[in-house]
């Protein structure tokens, strides 16, 4: 882990960001009161250090026809392959999320998908995915929370801990 040494300035500036998902530094100025040139300087330090990555806006992929979110679980046989596989599965249509998992299973997938022919299409392709064994799809009924922004999930104290730890790191 690498110390940061951000303050509270930086955890501001990081929240705002968070929670806007866009950079307007003239609006950031004012809302925070500090200098644009503050900003700008803050802004570049963060991506030197790989915590800022580009500007990503929040799609709704519900309102573009991806009415449908299946979690897949794939077991496949432990060895020296995961990564080849781990990047097929990246490569899948509609996956927006691999994770190589401890366990049972050996990959979960996130996916958004159109319409159940989609999510068959999606299925055929998983389960011909060289080094697949097993794989078991489930479908999200109701989503209770499903947040990809990072600081909006944690409370005051607890993000005033990281800056009190020191323990910020990329």
């Amino acid at each position: 882990m690498v110390e940061l040494n951000l303050d509270e300035n930086d955890l501001e500036i990081l929240r705002w960001l968070d929670r806007e998902g866009e950079i307007d530094v003239d609006q950031l100025s004012e809302e925070l009161g500090i200098s644009t040139s503050t900003i700008y300087y803050r802004l570049d330090n963060y991506r030197e250090k790989g915590i800022l990555q580009g500007n990503v806006a929040d799609i709704d992929h519900q309102k573009l026809g991806f009415e449908l979110t299946a979690i897949t679980e794939i077991k496949s046989e432990y060895g020296p392959g995961y990564d080849d596989i781990g990047d097929r599965l990246t490569e899948l249509s509609g996956v927006q999320s691999v994770y190589f998992m401890l366990g049972e299973m050996s990959f979960t997938l996130v996916s958004r998908l159109r319409d159940h022919e989609h999510l068959q299409a999606l299925i055929d392709e998983i389960i011909h995915t060289d080094g697949v064994e097993h794989s078991s799809t489930h479908i999200v009924l109701k989503t209770f929370k499903d947040e990809s922004r990072l600081l909006v999930n944690y409370d005051d104290d607890d993000l005033e801990k990281l800056l009190d730890d020191g323990t910020l790191a990329k």
